[in-house]
């Protein structure tokens, strides 16, 4: 039989050479993803970077704005690091729908990745009641005294009283003792301080840090203006002694005076034993006075009424609310030292140089005060933004 003879040899050789080829193939596959990875790496960093670089852009408009209200840039080409940003500001002169909100573009590039946000900003109007007490200089309770909260929006105070947001607070120091009790949060400007004894006891938060309290609320030309615009006497109905030439007003004992919707002017108010300061139904009233104010025993002001009826604004130096008296209304008077003493009740917001709060007298913030602003612009602050 003969035998067939074979050669492997052949064989063997085209299977290293595939075998090598796949290899080199499997190499280059792993070399080129690496490439791709880095690649996507490198342009996801550049990006991130772009998108701060804009973040950025947006801080620095912000800053500017809240330095200045009517800065509008622009920016251009503004260097960050490895990238660049360019900002454009936009309101109502480019878009009348707008009204007071401002939108801001930013845009930043780096190594070809570009990044484009917006922002829209609105202003934060300035709100001047917020405290039940506050006293540029100091604040001091005593002696079974207390703040808490209402709302005469949504009721009767019995009815919608919280044992919190009677909030106070001073530019300066705050000092309470024998049995003084804030249902709310306390606070002082920084380097201002909080004293308590044992027996006083704050229930909300406390803070020694906060920013101190914007007194531009009202100047002269204010006071200027109501003057020219007084209502009195023409808007009295009641029993009443005014001197037109001074601007003074005073109830005496028993009597009872309403004014009617609108803005008055007084050098000195005065109120007797028992006499009662009444604002009209449905009315808004806003007082200014130069000198000060002061209530007898058992008297009272706005009784019934809403603290929103009423605002005062004083310059003078003394408001007294002493034995038994009622006051309801916000009153804010920069210069003025105010004591509230001897089973008397504040519904609303009392704002002063200093207040004294003793002898089982409260101060009841009322809520509704929350929904004053003035038209002054206190702040931009940033209500929506997007990437585009």
């Amino acid at each position: 039989m003969k035998k067939i003879l074979t050669n492997q040899k052949g064989t063997a050789i085209l299977i290293v050479l595939s075998l090598i080829a796949m290899l080199v193939a499997v190499g280059i596959m792993s070399v080129d993803r690496s490439t791709t990875d880095i690649e996507l790496s490198f342009n996801q960093l550049h990006e991130e970077q772009s998108f701060y670089g804009a973040e950025a852009g947006i801080a620095r408009a912000m800053v500017e704005i809240n330095r200045n209200f009517s800065w509008r840039g622009p920016i251009v080409g503004e260097q960050l690091g490895g990238s660049k940003y360019t900002v454009i500001v936009l309101d109502s002169t480019w878009d009348s729908t707008l009204a007071d909100t401002v939108i801001i573009r930013s845009t930043a590039n780096r190594e070809g990745a570009a990044v484009n946000l917006e922002v829209w900003i609105a202003p934060y109007y300035f709100q001047p009641f917020v405290y039940a007490a506050y006293g540029a200089d100091s604040i001091i309770m005593r002696n079974t005294s207390c703040t808490d909260s209402y709302n005469s929006d949504s009721g009767s105070y019995d009815s919608t009283v919280l044992l919190e947001g009677g909030d106070i607070g001073t530019n300066g120091y705050i000092i309470m003792s024998n049995s003084g009790d804030v249902f709310g949060d306390a606070s002082t400007a920084a380097g201002g301080s909080i004293i308590l004894d044992g027996s006083a006891v704050i229930h909300g938060d406390t803070s020694t840090s906060e920013d101190p309290m914007d007194f531009t609320l009202v100047d002269a030309s204010d006071y200027s203006w109501a003057q020219a615009n007084s209502l009195a006497p023409s808007g009295f109905t009641g029993s009443y002694f005014y001197d037109p030439t001074t601007d003074a007003l005073t109830l005496n004992n028993y009597d009872t005076l309403v004014l009617s919707d609108g803005v008055y002017y007084f050098s000195s108010l005065t109120l007797g034993q028992e006499a009662s300061l009444q604002i009209a139904p449905g009315a808004n009233v806003e007082i200014y006075m130069t000198g000060d104010l002061r209530i007898g025993q058992f008297s009272s002001v706005n009784h019934g009424g809403s603290a929103a009826d009423l605002t005062v604004y004083s310059q003078g130096s003394t408001l007294e609310l002493r034995n038994h008296t009622e006051f309801v209304g916000a009153f804010w008077g920069v210069t003025t030292n105010i004591f509230v003493e001897n089973n008397t009740d504040v519904y609303g917001s009392i704002i002063g140089a200093s207040v004294s709060i003793e002898n089982s007298a409260c101060v009841h913030f009322d809520r509704s005060l929350l929904k004053l602003i003035t038209t002054e612009i206190e702040r931009m602050d940033i209500v929506a933004w997007r990437q585009m």
